[in-house]
């Protein structure tokens, strides 16, 4: 539907100094959403004239002219039309005051958020998986240790899974859950026996575990290379009593002076920021918090030295003498709790610290000082976990009284939302999408998932076994990245919570099972689809927006239980206005599709898959795997129509209409069976695997109808007749098999050759058929087309003195065949779709229509790139190289899984394909892939891409069509030379750009000295008894040195000072001397200074 019901436009304003009113009176709505302009005030009025009306309702005219008066709204003549038709849900030319508010509540339902958020499926599918523990007692604590990186920061999907319990074992896991090693925290004072571990929690940054015991003590692990050494033991934690209180707690401390409370939870918080102190939050059974603080810098008081060994405190040394270890200081807050301290947490936005407890004093929020802030939340059986996102600041919480709740974490008297639903206490509680989805645990092994923002239940999961722990507490930690919800007692179980799509690997879903149906409504302009998870949806194919979800549209009730039905087959009536629907229980019902209003119940036969029906003037035509045609009235009520003769022996697969002339019929076996419509009487009966041979037709009812199972016999008896075999090219003249059969070797089409006997004794399933409307119903006009499992396609002549017209081959992979087709409203594209996922577009125009038809091929390889010439033919085309007709368009995989629904858009030329996937994508006529119905990605019909699954295994014919016809042209061996670049290959070599500078770069104050003359080596005269040195020295010349010449600033500085001495008179003569001076000096400077 077009955009512009969405866009207002203002009519223009003649004068600015008209008044307000004028402005107001002038200004119209175009096209707009009734559901966007109505207001309370205006419904009021809209009321009141209703109620005025004659009978309280109004036609088309009245309507309109309210709505332009009272709402200043207008609409095209399209517009309204669909409007009103919308509203008309009764069908009388009259709309009512309900059929008007149904209306705008759907609307307001279509624009909700909400409503194109719901999910198809619910968030926990299929059952967890289930591991040994390779522990010999319960697992008493799983948490999971992230690896740090150099700058402190953490990712989830690098680290490592950690168990312990109770015994001390302690195990680590990778992310595949594998074991990786083994490790035991055992007391280093006690001898004899063991203690409990009661707690565990690991320390990243630092690399190290703390373990918690019964013997009241903290044990702290060196975990750095594969080692696990005992650092620090901090023994004797006592119970805690301020001297404040101590007269308020005495009776309580008289009570309880045997108790010695042990560490129950532990936290460890630590910052990305090094300069932050770490923390170690810690809560026991008395009610008590303790904070340890410490620097990380050199790993605070776990660095390794060699003198020092395993440090042994007390808990008092903590208190009294913190110099015994400076680098720990610790905080406690006493009494926060009455009763055991369940779980505890630091709020990094807050700055505070969170605990919780089963008693009325139920979760505090406080600073490590605990003077700041102090928010205690009370609930009266306690609260037993918590979970809280510090982004949106939502605060969940869960206890034994069975009740989720959802807090804000500023406001303490009362929780924003409240779920109740589960059967025992809760143990656990997981946040996604930022708090909006919660996941409740309780100790029965149910999982509850729950919306807040829709205040429902989603799902309820149970399914975790109880070989994972009947009566054992059970331990969780929550992956966000995997969104992998990992439980852990006896047994290891996995469950991945609403497991996220993989953009490298989808675009994402339509339904959540395989697609049976995909029709464009052509009056609406919307798409519909129906899949096997019994669902319908109403689509726009211009904003992608989802209009109406119908969920359990065909049920059925199993031990008091509704089970979603498979939608197998639908249609539309002649007007458009509404839909029809079989299931595979033989179920039919009629839909308002615009409002989701069922309007009709009727069945074929109880559990009878129904595999085609049809809406023809007055009459609802379906049949299925009851092998005959069920005929209702589709003005009645009535649940049972009336039963066609039986002319099929086994299961119906595939039917065609042709109103108001022909109905055809195929089955498993091969028969196709032509009907009159007006009569419903059988005037043509075939077999595909033998489609020249004519089967005489009986028409009395008492007789049994034998299946056609001898062919050989047949056309024994039938000598005299010339028998006719399919042709693959489409040529009516008879062939010989043996040339047949070599011509389809030399093609390499996907074949198996089988001998005469197996032949004649297999018959082939009719999988798909399709009438060609826009031809005529002649003899030799093939208008009926039938997809056969060897990879043909038949046609066929409806006419009475029709039959067999001819056959193609329709695919090019080894067991493929079509599986749906479709045609434009011209008949002169038929888009295939097969059962690997290849959409293949052929021209009919040409194709067995007995007249020639001109071609215009310019055109078409404007239309289809695929046509373009390859330098090397892929698959597609080389099985058609002796099928000259029909031509072969197109051919692209749109889909890794079956296409079982193909429709195409003549107004917008898009193609949708629905596959088993999943899926239904959107393309473009040349085969360009645009969108999925239902995808996470922005909608857009002008940006194409190619889908990310099919992507991985495509053919380069396959991706030659996605990007329009666009190959690469490398030849392996050959350079590609770039005649654009204006770069050479010098200036790419030595990285310069542009004409070189004049050399010398420097100029000549950097040039290095000339090398002075190289001068032989001196050889003596050692001839005589005296050597003569003088002879042998090198001399200079006795030339006199000449003077060099007087710099030019230095004479004109000469002069002028000799000038400045004989005074400026004019009259005054130069003396002679002087003007000798003058020049010599002259004389000198102009000598040549290469003399020199």
């Amino acid at each position: 539907m077009a955009r512009e019901s969405e866009v207002r436009s203002l009519l223009t304003l003649s004068s600015k100094s008209e008044d307000s009113s004028a402005l107001a009176a002038r200004v119209r709505w175009h096209n707009a959403e009734l559901h966007d302009r109505c207001s309370m005030r205006d419904m009021e009025k809209i009321r009141k004239a209703f109620e005025e009306s004659f009978n309280n309702k109004m036609g088309p005219l009245e309507f309109r002219d309210l709505l332009k008066t009272l709402l200043n709204v207008e609409y095209d003549d399209d517009e309204y039309n669909l409007l009103f038709m919308k509203m008309n849900t009764s069908r009388t030319g009259e709309v009512d005051w309900h059929e008007l508010v149904s209306h705008l509540i759907l609307g307001y339902f279509g624009n909700d958020a909400e409503n194109q958020r719901e999910a198809l499926q619910p968030p926990i599918l299929g059952l967890p998986v289930i591991l040994r523990s390779q522990h010999r007692h319960p697992i008493s604590r799983i948490c999971f240790c992230p690896d740090v990186e150099k700058d402190r920061s953490t990712d989830p999907m690098q680290g490592c899974y950690l168990t312990a319990s109770r015994d001390g074992m302690i195990n680590w896991w990778s992310l595949d859950m594998n074991l990786l090693r083994t490790a035991y925290s055992s007391s280093p004072h006690l001898k004899v026996r063991t203690t409990w571990v009661t707690d565990m929690v690991c320390m990243p940054d630092v690399s190290i575990i703390v373990t918690s015991s019964t013997e009241r003590d903290l044990r702290f692990y060196d975990c750095t290379a594969q080692t696990f050494t005992l650092k620090i033991v901090i023994t004797s934690w006592e119970y805690m009593a301020s001297c404040s209180d101590a007269q308020s707690q005495f009776v309580f401390v008289v009570q309880r002076t045997d108790f010695h409370p042990q560490i129950c939870t532990m936290h460890y918080h630590f910052s990305q920021d090094i300069t932050e102190q770490c923390m170690l939050i810690c809560g026991d059974v008395g009610g008590n918090v303790r904070v340890l603080l410490f620097s990380p810098i050199q790993r605070g008081p776990f660095k390794n030295e060699a003198s020092r060994a395993t440090i042994a405190l007390r808990h008092v040394d903590l208190q009294r003498r913190p110099y015994l270890l400076p680098e720990l200081r610790l905080i406690e807050l006493p009494r926060l709790h009455a009763e055991w301290v369940r779980q505890v947490s630091y709020y990094k936005s807050l700055h505070c610290v969170v605990s919780c407890a089963t008693c009325p004093d139920s979760l505090l929020m406080c600073d490590i000082q605990g003077s700041k802030t102090h928010n205690m939340f009370k609930v009266e059986k306690g609260i037993q976990c918590f979970a809280f996102d510090e982004e949106t600041h939502v605060l969940v919480t869960g206890g034994p009284d069975c009740v989720v709740r959802v807090w804000n974490p500023f406001v303490t008297a009362t929780p924003n939302v409240t779920f109740t639903g589960h059967h025992t206490g809760i143990t656990c509680v997981v946040l996604q999408n930022k708090g909006q989805t919660v996941y409740s645990l309780s100790r029965d092994r149910v999982i509850k998932v729950w919306d807040v923002q829709g205040q429902s239940c989603i799902q309820s999961y149970v399914d975790i076994p109880t070989v994972l722990g009947e009566r054992t507490p059970i331990s969780a930690v929550y992956n966000p990245a995997t969104r992998e919800f990992i439980l852990a007692a006896i047994k290891i179980a996995i469950v991945v919570l609403d497991e996220q799509l993989n953009p490298l690997h989808t675009d994402g879903f339509t339904h959540s099972r395989a697609v049976s149906k995909v029709l464009y409504n052509p009056l609406f302009k919307v798409i519909v689809t129906c899949g096997l998870d019994s669902i319908i949806m109403v689509w726009n194919p211009v904003t992608g927006k989802r209009n109406v979800l119908i969920r359990d549209a065909h049920i059925r009730m199993l031990h008091a239980e509704m089970i979603p039905v498979e939608i197998t087959a639908a249609c539309f009536n002649p007007g458009n206005l509404l839909l029809l629907t079989g299931a595979r229980n033989g179920e039919l019902k009629i839909w308002n599709f615009n409002t989701g209003l069922c309007l009709r119940v009727m069945t074929i036969e109880l559990m009878c898959e129904v595999t085609g029906c049809f809406w023809v003037d007055g009459r609802i035509l379906a049949i299925g795997w009851n092998r005959h045609v069920v005929e209702f009235e589709d003005s009645g009520m009535a649940m049972h129509g009336k039963t066609w003769e039986t002319r099929h022996t086994e299961d119906v697969l595939a039917a065609a209409v042709r109103p108001p002339l022909t109905l055809a019929t195929a089955s498993y076996n091969s028969e196709l069976v032509l009907w009159k419509l007006e009569t419903g009487q059988p005037y043509r009966r075939f077999s595909c695997t033998d489609p020249t041979l004519r089967i005489k037709m009986v028409y009395s009812k008492r007789e049994s109808i034998k299946p056609v199972t001898n062919v050989a016999e047949r056309v024994s008896s039938r000598k005299s007749s010339t028998i006719r075999k399919p042709g693959m090219g489409g040529a009516r003249e008879n062939l010989d098999p043996s040339t047949a059969i070599k011509k389809a070797t030399a093609r390499r089409v996907s074949t198996v050759s089988m001998p005469v006997r197996a032949q004649n004794m297999r018959h082939l399933a009719v999988h798909a058929m399709i009438f060609l409307h826009t031809r005529p119903m002649q003899m030799n006009v093939a208008s009926l087309l039938l997809a056969l499992e060897n990879g043909t396609v038949q046609c066929w002549s409806d006419h009475s003195a029709g039959g067999y017209q001819g056959a193609f081959q329709a695919i090019h992979m080894a067991g493929d065949y079509v599986s749906s087709m479709t045609t434009d409203v011209d008949n002169e594209f038929l888009f295939t779709g097969t059962t690997q996922g290849y959409v293949k577009v052929w021209l009919l125009s040409n194709y067995l229509i007995n007249k020639p038809v001109h071609i215009n091929m310019p055109r078409l390889r404007l239309m289809f790139p695929f046509l373009w010439r390859d330098r090397i033919e892929g698959r597609a085309k080389r099985s058609t190289r002796d099928q000259p007709l029909p031509l072969m368009l197109n051919s692209y995989r749109a889909h890794l899984r079956c296409i079982t629904s193909v429709a195409y858009i003549d107004e917008m030329k898009i193609l949708l394909t629905g596959s088993s996937d999943y899926s239904v994508r959107v393309w473009r006529l040349s085969g360009e892939y645009l969108q999925t119905l239902g995808s996470f990605l922005p909608w857009t019909l002008e940006v194409t891409r190619f889908p990310p699954d099919v992507k991985k295994v495509a053919s380069f014919t396959t991706f030659k069509v996605w990007r329009g016809g666009y190959v690469s042209r490398y030849v392996p061996g050959q350079k590609e030379v770039d005649k654009l670049r204006d770069i050479t290959d010098h200036e790419l070599r030595h990285k310069t750009y542009g004409a070189p500078p004049k050399e010398p770069l420097l100029g000549q104050y950097f040039t290095l000295p000339v090398r002075p003359e190289g001068q032989e080596p001196i050889v003596l005269d050692s001839s005589q008894p005296v050597i003569p040195i003088y002879t042998h020295l090198r001399m200079s010349s006795t030339m006199p040195v000449r003077r060099a010449s007087t710099p030019e600033l230095v004479r004109e500085t000469r002069l002028r000072r000799f000038n400045s001495k004989r005074g400026p008179d004019p009259e005054v003569q130069v003396h002679p001397l002087a003007m000798q001076c003058q020049i010599q000096l002259q004389q000198t400077d102009s000598a040549d200074p290469s003399k020199y």
